[in-house]
């Protein structure tokens, strides 16, 4: 088994990447392989990097990943991570397995991009120098229109697709800044790191900090109402949403508080930080059963979470490396 120290020096001794691509994905066996193929037509023509991140996956996915990086010729490699959170995937790439690059990418697994959209987003940030981060839009979906309109209107990053200036990532590092487990509006959290430029206190918030590129784009699976495992997917997602919108108030609370750090005082994990939130108020913060079920559901699931997992289950181990 080859080790992290052993993955950075090979890097490091390799061509210079250009962009590091980094794809995360929860048992995502079925999309996985269209997913890392269209990484690689984006990437054609460029010293790209992959690292597929599968964070708590039960299905197929390290085969899927390991047929697909080997047929496609790309240079990278499979991490696997016990735990089932993608907040903590985005902190073990940032914290242990990026590589050196001057752009890095980030991809969810289910998301199939478009061929141009990796090339966009680097322009975009050549076109922008003050921004740090660059965002595509959605394309698929009910809501994908008024997304697009909505991000163009007050920048963001969507999770399924944008790219970080090498510089900004760094900078994460050196900080030593992670995102708290549990929490389900990484995206959003990401942004406001950008736009902030690390600083919630005295970094204004910038909205040329990030660019949104329109023509910058994926596709995803379509939900279909009579498929059992999409409706169970439908409802995963109601419910982390809702979960989402109860833990965002209470981050927000701590690292606004001018008593505190700002971004450095984020917890390690979210629920419990919300559940304090929470019963710092009850009547006005805890939602209801009647007018907002999911909120409710969700409440009882945080509830329920179990105490921070152990350290091991919360690192990557790498699978296997590729180089081409």
């Amino acid at each position: 088994m080859r080790t992290l120290e052993w993955v950075a020096t090979e890097a490091a001794q390799a061509q210079a990447v250009e962009w590091a691509v980094a794809v995360f994905a929860h048992n995502e066996a079925a999309s996985l392989s269209r997913c890392l193929e269209a990484v690689a037509r984006a990437g054609q023509g460029q010293a790209i990097d992959v690292t597929a991140v599968l964070n708590g996956s039960t299905d197929a996915s390290p085969d899927v990943a390991m047929a697909a990086m080997r047929r496609l010729g790309l240079r990278g490699r499979i991490a696997l991570i016990p735990q089932a959170d993608k907040s903590n995937a985005l902190n073990q790439y940032i914290h242990r397995l990026r590589v050196p690059a001057p752009l890095h990418a980030f991809v969810d697994g289910y998301a199939a991009i478009t061929p141009d959209s990796l090339r966009l987003l680097a322009q975009a940030l050549r076109d922008a120098p003050e921004a740090l981060a660059a965002a595509a839009v959605p394309s698929t979906g009910r809501s994908a229109a008024l997304l697009r309109q909505q991000m163009q209107e007050c920048p963001g990053l969507h999770g399924s697709l944008f790219m970080l200036r090498g510089s900004f990532v760094e900078r994460m590092a050196a900080q030593d800044l992670r995102l708290p487990l549990n929490f389900y509006r990484g995206d959003g959290l990401l942004s406001s790191l950008v736009l902030h430029d690390l600083d919630a206190h005295s970094g204004d918030w910038q909205p040329q900090r990030i660019v949104v590129e329109p023509r910058a784009t994926w596709e995803g699976p379509a939900l279909r109402p009579w498929r059992w495992s999409d409706l169970r997917r439908y409802w995963r997602r109601r419910l982390q949403q809702a979960r989402g919108q109860l833990q965002w108030p209470a981050l927000r609370q701590v690292i606004y508080d001018p008593a505190r750090a700002g971004f450095a005082a984020m917890p390690p994990e979210a629920d419990a930080m919300t559940l304090s939130w929470l019963a710092e108020a009850p009547s006005e913060r805890s939602p209801g059963w009647r007018r907002n079920p999911f909120g409710a559901m969700a409440l009882r699931r945080m509830r329920q979470t179990p105490p921070l997992p152990p350290e091991e289950q919360l690192l990557p181990r790498v699978l296997m490396e590729f180089t081409p």
